[in-house]
Formats: structure tokens, C-alpha cells, sequence
């Protein structure tokens, strides 16, 4: 089967990840896969070194011509079994140029009007929330289909703990970790609204945020208006999220809104007790009490109390730890993903 990928930006984010991810594991079952894609940027380097093909597409808007003939271009000179597009400007110029080859498209996050699905097969979604959202619009659940993202597991250790961490020079602080583009949805003010009763509570205490984005100098502003600061490490984006992730104590994921969070799946992988919000994909992840704490999101006080409790308890986080690397194990595999997705593919293709 010949599978041609079609995605509209070329960075680094979940989306990107779980393309390339999807992209290696089929491959290495014996799918032809290709991608196409509009700048070369992370994800075409990332592709090209585990040698799968992948075309630059004219970039521009979902409607741009000169993006869309490009597109067409690709699929006629591709001649792929069936395209999978991913996000919603994809979805939207597949639809806008194809209707001979059957298309799945991947729904990242929640979906709040039905255009871009209208002329596909069949929709994944990454979380149950996100199902919800589109048969809520009235999409049809029968072309539904939950798959969870998954993560190689065999990347995220804390092997480099001790060494990373006399590298930070966190040698003696208790580190919390957040990986997440600095936006409002991912809920990193909330964060940093806890530090002040958090540093009270644990005086070594500090919050890392790895990303960057918009909401950057707010944060600065913000922990400095609290006198918080020097409890605050924001570290851009970084090419080391696995070794950080390493040197970290507890994992918290503050987030608003999310679709399924790559990065929570990452630092539970790895074997850190985490905190999460009840959004997105993350109470599939987090059974509350067993391998990981779920509070509800905006929820200052939830997060110093679980983040408390955590810290001054080194038995239950070692035990949520060990209980969390175990669910991204066998929960969350590449093997599973790629093996539901592939019956996805069967099913459409044979309509």
C-alpha cells in the first residue's frame, strides 16, 4: 500500500512528531510512505534522515492556488493507495483538490466546524475529546476512529540524570518540568501563580518551562511581579528535551486545553510522577491516584497541593513513576498506533 502523508507545517510540534513517528513505523512494516509538506524545516530533516521520501509543496493559505496546484501536482506524480492528511489546513486542501483517492484525516485537536472533513473517509482523532467535539457538529460516529499518539519509549530514560543535572546545576532543587509552546491553552501562568505558595512549601523548588511562544515575556512579567523569578527557568526550545526531562523530579502539565500532548506521554515514558489536567488525551493517560495526579485545569490550588504532595513524598512519586512508565509502554506503543491505523486504511480503502 502506497500512503502519502500530507501536512502543513514542517516544525516540531506533536503533530509533526506523530507524522514522523507514524511514517517510520510504517515503513518499517512494509508500507510505501511519502510526505508532503511545505518547507523542509525539522521535520524534513528528521525525515530525511530515516530516508523517507517527502516532497516540498508550494506553501501559502489553505486556498492559495499556487499551494493547491502543487498539492495536485504531488498526488498525480505520487499515485498513492490513500492520502492521510493531518490538521486542518491539510484536510482542508485535500477536500478542495481530491476526490478520487480515498483520504483519512488525523483531528490533533478539537474540532469546532465540520469543513474540513466534508469530502474524507474516515476521521482519527487523537482523544476521546476530540471525538466528542466532532460528533458533537454532527459528523457521522461510524467514520470515527480513537487513536492515541504514541511515543518511542526507547528515547526517554533518566540513564543521564546525575550528569544533566550537574550540568543545570539543579544538583540540589526539586525540579518541575512543563514542555509546551508559551500560549494561553497550555496553562503555564497558572504555573507560575503557584510559586509563590509552592517556594513557601519547597524552597528548592524549580519550575522549568522547555518552548517558547508568544506568551514568553508575559511569563518573565508575571514571575517577576511575584518575586518568583529565580525560581523560574524558561529555556526556549530546546534540541535536549529528553536529557531535561531526565534531570527532572515531577512532571506537571498545566494545561487549558489540549488534544492529546506528546510531551505528557514523553515524561511519562521516561518515569516521572505527573500532574495533569483533565483535558485532552491526558485522563487516558493518568488513572488519578494510580500512576499520576489529574486535577482540573485553571486550578491554582490543585496544582501547589499536588506538586506538594509529590515532593515531600519520595515513595508515592517513585511509585507513580514507575506506574507511568509502564502505561506509555504498553498503552501508547508506535506498534499499536501504527496497527490500528493501518486497519483504518484497510477499511477505507476497500469501500
Amino acid at each position: 500500500m502506497k500512503v502519502l502523508h500530507v501536512i502543513g507545517s514542517a516544525g516540531v510540534g506533536g503533530a509533526e512528531k506523530h507524522v514522523l513517528d507514524l511514517c517510520m513505523q510504517q515503513k518499517a512494516s512494509g508500507l510505501d510512505v511519502h510526505v508532503a509538506l511545505p518547507a523542509t524545516g525539522a521535520l524534513g530533516i528528521a525525515l530525511a534522515k530515516h530516508h523517507i521520501a517527502y516532497t516540498l509543496i508550494h506553501a501559502g493559505g489553505r486556498w492559495h492556488p499556487l499551494a493547491l496546484w502543487s498539492l495536485r501536482r504531488t498526488i498525480h506524480r505520487i499515485q498513492p493507495d490513500i492520502i492521510h492528511a493531518h490538521m486542518l489546513k491539510s484536510a482542508t486542501m485535500v477536500g478542495r483538490i481530491n476526490r478520487k483517492v480515498p483520504c483519512v484525516v488525523t483531528a490533533h485537536n478539537i474540532v469546532k466546524h465540520l469543513g474540513p472533513f466534508r469530502h474524507c473517509q474516515h476521521v482519527i482523532c487523537v482523544s476521546d475529546m476530540v471525538r466528542d467535539s466532532l460528533c458533537g457538529l454532527g459528523y457521522p460516529a461510524p467514520k470515527i476512529s480513537v487513536i492515541h499518539n504514541a511515543v518511542d519509549t526507547q528515547m526517554f530514560s533518566t540513564a543521564k540524570r546525575e550528569a544533566v543535572r550537574s550540568q543545570m546545576a539543579w544538583q540540589d532543587q526539586l525540579v518541575v518540568t512543563c514542555v509546551a509552546r508559551l500560549v494561553p491553552a497550555k496553562g503555564q501562568t497558572f504555573a507560575i501563580n503557584a510559586l509563590p505558595d509552592l517556594v513557601a512549601a519547597i524552597p528548592n523548588i524549580k519550575l522549568v518551562f522547555i518552548g517558547d511562544g508568544p506568551d514568553h515575556a508575559k511569563c518573565e512579567k508575571l514571575a517577576h511581579g511575584l518575586s518568583v523569578e529565580n525560581h523560574l527557568a524558561l529555556m526556549g526550545s530546546r534540541t535536549d528535551v529528553a536529557d531535561l526531562l531526565a534531570a527532572t523530579d515531577i512532571y506537571l502539565q498545566p494545561s487549558i486545553k489540549e488534544g492529546f500532548c506528546i510531551a505528557f506521554l514523553e515524561a511519562m515514558a521516561t518515569g516521572l510522577a505527573c500532574v495533569g489536567t483533565h483535558t485532552g488525551a491526558i485522563p487516558s493517560m493518568i488513572r488519578n491516584g494510580e500512576n499520576g495526579i489529574l486535577i482540573k485545569p485553571a486550578d491554582i490550588s490543585a496544582i501547589v497541593d499536588a506538586v506538594s504532595k509529590l515532593a515531600h513524598d519520595y515513595t508515592l512519586r517513585t511509585r507513580y513513576a514507575q506506574a507511568a512508565k509502564i502505561t506509555a509502554n504498553t498503552q501508547f506503543s508506535p506498534e499499536k498506533q501504527a496497527t490500528d491505523t493501518l486497519k483504518v486504511y484497510q477499511q477505507i480503502v476497500t469501500l
